[in-house]
Order: C-alpha cells, then structure tokens, then sequence
C-alpha cells in the first residue's frame, strides 16, 4: 500500500484551499468608501448637509436632537461624487451621522439658533427721485447695532448706527446717481431685515460759468487721406456687444438660501454652484449685483442672477 505524502485526503486539501483563499479575497477586497458630511446652519436657521461619496450611491442621513428622537433622510450622490441636501430643524443641538450600507462618516454635532427676540426693523419712505446725499430714518431695537446694505452691499458706518430710546435712527448716506435698493438689518440677527426701500438718486445739477470765454480759431488742419479716413473708421468700429446669457435677475428675500434657489429655478439643489457662478460674472460687469464668496452666506436684498435651466 502506498504512502500517503498527507495525512488528509487530496479532496479534503483542496476545499481547504479554497476556503482559504475565500477569506483572503474577502479580506483584501475593498470595501464602499464611507461618505464625508459637513453641515451649515444659515443665521435664519435653516440646515444645508452636503458631502462626498461614491458616485450613484444612496446616502443615508440619520439626525438626532438632545432627546434622542431620530429623523432619517436619504440623498443620491451626482456623477461627480457630491450629495446636498437641505432640512428644517427645530432650535437646539443636533448629531448627525451619514452612511452607506455599513459604512458610516464620523458624527457631527450642531446647533440651530432660536430666533432672535427683536423689534421688527422698518426704513421710512422717502421721495422719489431724490438728490445725495441723502437723509436715511426709521425703527430698530433700541441699542442694537445695525447694518445697512445698498444694492446688497454693506455700507461702512464708524461708529455703528444703533436706535435710540425711542427706537428711533438716522443716517446720511452719499449714493451715486441712478436707482437703488436698500435696506437694514440687526449685526447680532442678520437674518432680520427691513422691507427693501427702492429709491431714484438724480444726477447732480449742472455748473453753469457765468463767463464765457470764446476760444481762438483753430488753424485748419491738413485735409485726410483716404487711407487715413479709412483706418479711423477700422479703429471706432466697436466690436459687437456678446449677447447676456439666459437666465434672470432675483433679489433675495428673507429664507432665501442658494440650494433653495437651485432646487426651485434649476430643479436640483445641487447646482446650487451655477448661480454663485453666474451671479459673480454679472457682478463683474455690473455692480448692481452681488459678489458671492461664500455659497453659505447671501443676505436679503441682494441682486443675483439665476441661470436658464
């Protein structure tokens, strides 16, 4: 009878073998990537979750405020791996954990202001078209500094405007000639705002000389070229003007935040991207529109652009 080389059967080493090999694919093999979450809370209150995860994959958010009571949401990562998603939370401090399958981002923690407990702020009428500079009143909190924006941007004031006992305040305010937007907000509540006051500034009144100097004839000037002629009419040919591109103008209202927009005007929240980046271009052009920095922070009253679907 032959000697065996194992004391095992052939068979039995085999299915061993391949047993082995089983755990070490499963081992080494890799497994979903965990998904990132950042939160940002708008002074308003309002909570945008946004992060990264693996293309096409379903994200699971699991939120849990202080008494432990948990709320669930789920948002599809885009095809360059991004996921947003906004939610309305009551005031008070949350966790947040966002998970695909069995793999989960690290928990965040963040709280949801309570609104601030303010007088409502109002800016008084003023005639219309007016003259700079010009005389600015209304109502606010008595002793709460205030923030005043034209056309979406803030106006510098040193020392900061604050109401009087009487709730009553007052500023002198140099504009540019032309129409503008203003309004008013609380420094420590900038999500209070004033109703927007639009106003027409008139250009200033001509300087009329009451003497009238007459120049000397200027001696005649040697008749063009032909050739000449023809290269200023090259030169003061103006390049066509482009044409602006499709969308709209928006002025941004109390609640307003950009994936809001881009879910309402854009039909998805995550293109919230295209109007930071469009409204920036107009800004370049034109300075009644506001300069985004940050997708977080847009304040009422600014002008913005949103794109064409």
């Amino acid at each position: 009878m032959p000697t065996r080389l194992f004391p095992i059967s052939y068979d039995f080493f085999k299915a061993l073998v391949a047993i082995v090999l089983i755990i070490l694919l499963w081992w080494l093999w890799p497994g979903t990537e965990p998904p990132t979450l950042n939160a940002a809370v708008d002074p308003s209150g309002a909570v945008t979750l946004d992060g990264k995860a693996q293309s096409g994959k379903t994200v699971q958010i699991a939120i849990t405020d202080a008494s432990g009571k948990v709320s669930r949401h789920s948002v599809t990562a885009d095809d360059s791996g991004r996921w947003l998603t906004a939610v309305e939370l009551e005031p008070g401090t949350y966790t947040a954990v966002a998970s695909i399958g069995s793999s989960s981002s690290d928990a965040i923690r963040f709280t949801v202001p309570k609104p601030a407990q303010l007088a409502p702020l109002s800016i008084d009428p003023v005639p219309s078209p007016t003259s700079s500079p010009l005389t600015l009143s209304g109502r606010a909190e008595p002793g709460h500094p205030l923030l005043f924006f034209v056309d979406g941007r803030p106006v510098p004031t040193d020392p900061p405007i604050t109401a009087g006992p009487d709730g009553r305040w007052s500023l002198r305010l140099e504009a540019p000639p032309g129409g503008h937007t203003i309004y008013v907000a609380y420094a420590d509540a900038p999500e209070r705002v004033s109703d927007p006051l639009t106003i027409e500034v008139r250009p200033p009144a001509p300087v009329v000389e009451e003497t009238v100097k007459t120049a000397p004839a200027a001696p005649e000037e040697p008749a063009e070229t032909e050739a000449e002629a023809e290269a200023e009419t090259e030169i003061e040919t103006e390049a066509p003007t482009p044409e602006p591109s499709p969308g709209q103008a928006y002025v941004v209202q109390e609640g307003d935040w950009l994936s809001k927009l881009a879910e309402e005007y854009l039909g998805d929240a995550a293109r919230y991207p295209e109007i930071r980046e469009a409204t920036n271009a107009r800004a370049a052009k034109d300075d009644s529109f506001a300069t985004i920095e940050d997708d977080h922070l847009i304040y009422p009253g600014e002008k913005i652009w949103i794109p064409a679907p």
